[in-house]
């Protein structure tokens, strides 16, 4: 029996060993970061040409060749003066106008035994909504029948006593009777006239009871022509919350329906309260909302309220905003910008021009040699892309706009590396 080898394949060999082919590894990939550091360094310095050096910081100053500024993109804007008119813009919402809206609730405790009205029909004022079964309308039909009886009966006792005056006025002058008997007749009369009005009073306070119910007695002593206490709408407007169906037990203060007049909308809104000098009660107001853009809506100021909210330290603003077309819808959420003042002139710069460090604003304010130079700035009302600046540049200087953002990472930088 024969042993059999299967033949060892010998390791490749490249010449090195594999200590010397690990290194020469290592030091290929170092050499090769190397070269991309370098390449990033001279992007970011701009080569090795003396026009295009580095950023260079000192305080508050950002020096750049003009080939590092024109490859870092960056550009400036003049400081220059616009005709402004105070404004001040804030989100809102709308919301019914309570002075046109009604929330009906029941007055008495019963049974809803008919329905009229759904939500979303159009009602006028003085329109049955709905009717209510109670035992308190009952009540107020036998007071009133009782009231109507006692003044019929004063009627007569009235009529017989004013009869019963004339003729004992015939009889003394006929000497039948005495003066003393005509005198008797006279307060007899007197009275019945007495008892009278306080019947018709009676009668009178026993259907406004029924009146206050929506039920017109209409000198119905039977009360057959109104069992029922009707719902009525107190405005024109539309039914927007329907409460109650037929068959539904109420108890007093039930709510039943809301109807609302949507020809005028309150826009409700808050701002700080800091701006409460501009704005007024009976200034104009414009309003948008996202449901069509491009246009807007006129209204007034008609309430600044007279308190602070402690916990946002705003303050509420409502305008009055007529809606003749029905277009608005409460609950919208809307823009609303209020106007205050005369149109003025103000210095401005463009917004993308603000940079702000531990929340204070600055500029780059370009110098004659072309370094940048922070400038801290005091700032107004921002409208259409500018923003109105008070105080730290003045009109006709060069302000960085695009890449103003790079020109402050530099300057952190700088003060970074001071530091250390």
């Amino acid at each position: 029996m024969s042993d059999t080898h299967e033949p060892v394949q010998a390791p490749e060999h490249h010449g090195l060993g594999p200590v010397k082919g690990g290194r020469l590894l290592v030091l290929v990939g170092a050499a090769v970061a190397l070269v991309a550091v370098v390449a990033v360094w001279r992007a970011c310095s701009g080569g090795s040409a003396p026009e295009a050096q580095g950023p260079t910081t000192s305080g508050g100053t950002v020096s750049l060749g003009d080939a590092a500024t024109k490859q870092a993109g960056i550009s400036t804007e003049r400081a220059k003066r616009l005709t402004r008119s105070d404004r001040v813009e804030a989100p809102g919402v709308l919301a019914l106008d309570e002075k046109r809206t009604a929330r009906l609730g029941s007055m008495v405790e019963g049974m809803v035994v008919k329905a009229n009205a759904e939500v979303g029909d159009r009602v006028s004022t003085g329109q049955v909504l709905a009717e209510m079964h109670s035992h308190v309308v009952h009540d107020a039909w036998a007071d009133y029948r009782k009231a109507i009886a006692e003044r019929r009966r004063r009627e007569t006792e009235q009529t017989f006593a004013q009869q019963n005056q004339e003729r004992a006025k015939r009889l003394y002058a006929d000497k039948a009777i005495s003066q003393q008997e005509v005198r008797r007749a006279e307060t007899d009369r007197v009275a019945a006239d007495e008892q009278l009005d306080m019947a018709k009073t009676e009668v009178r306070r026993a259907e406004e009871a029924l009146e206050h119910y929506g039920v017109t007695n209409a000198e119905d002593p039977s009360g057959e022509s109104g069992e029922t206490i009707p719902v009525r709408s107190p405005l024109h407007g539309v039914v927007l919350e329907k409460s109650v169906t037929q068959g539904t037990a109420v108890t007093v203060g039930t709510p039943l329906f809301v109807v609302a007049n949507l020809a005028e909308l309150w826009a409700v809104a808050e701002i700080d309260e800091t701006q409460i000098p501009l704005v007024e009660a009976g200034r104009p107001t414009e309003l948008s909302v996202s449901a069509y853009p491009g246009e807007t809506f006129a209204g007034r100021i008609s309430f600044v309220a007279d308190t602070v909210n402690p916990k946002t330290r705003r303050v509420t603003v409502r305008c009055q905003v007529p809606n003749p077309d029905g277009r608005l819808k409460p609950e919208m959420y809307a823009s609303l910008t209020l106007a205050s003042g005369a149109p003025h002139e103000v210095l401005a710069v463009p917004s993308g021009a603000i940079q702000e460090i531990e929340g204070k604003p600055f500029v780059f304010v370009k110098s004659a040699s072309g370094a940048f130079v922070r400038r801290d700035v005091a700032l107004g009302q921002e409208a259409e892309g500018w923003v109105e600046v008070r105080s730290g540049v003045n009109e006709g200087e060069d302000v960085a706009t695009t890449g103003s953002f790079l020109l402050k990472s530099e300057l952190l930088k700088g003060s970074m590396a001071g530091e250390e």
